[in-house]
């Protein structure tokens, strides 16, 4: 019966693990790299779904985080870049439930 309990608990608790999708498009105003690999993207406009505290709202691509590869990484940062330079809206996915806002998607509309 103990075990049962137990048993339940881990399975609802697991439950609140789950990354909240959320879909925002806007143009990037930054694109800021960090030292360890994983870089920053600000928007012209804030995303009501990231609850980051920090203004402009920081979107985050880094590996190991809401899925992310290093290939992934690599090819979405050449993707951002590619939008902010042409001055093009970026569609991105994130995880909504953290205040990191980490992307997993991203995809420029030309």
């Amino acid at each position: 019966m103990l075990r049962l309990k137990a048993f339940i608990c881990l399975f609802l608790l697991s439950f609140s693990a789950v990354a909240e999708e959320v879909w925002f498009t806007s143009t990037i105003t930054r694109v800021y790299p960090h030292g360890d690999g994983h870089f920053v993207i600000t928007f012209a406009d804030d995303s009501p779904g990231c609850p980051s505290g920090i203004d402009p709202k920081y979107h985050r691509v880094k590996v190991g985080e809401n899925g992310v590869t290093e290939e992934g990484l690599s090819l979405m940062f050449s993707a951002a870049l590619a939008g902010a330079a042409a001055g093009k809206e970026v569609r991105i996915n994130f995880d909504g439930s953290s205040s990191t806002c980490y992307i997993n998607r991203l995809f420029v509309k030309y």
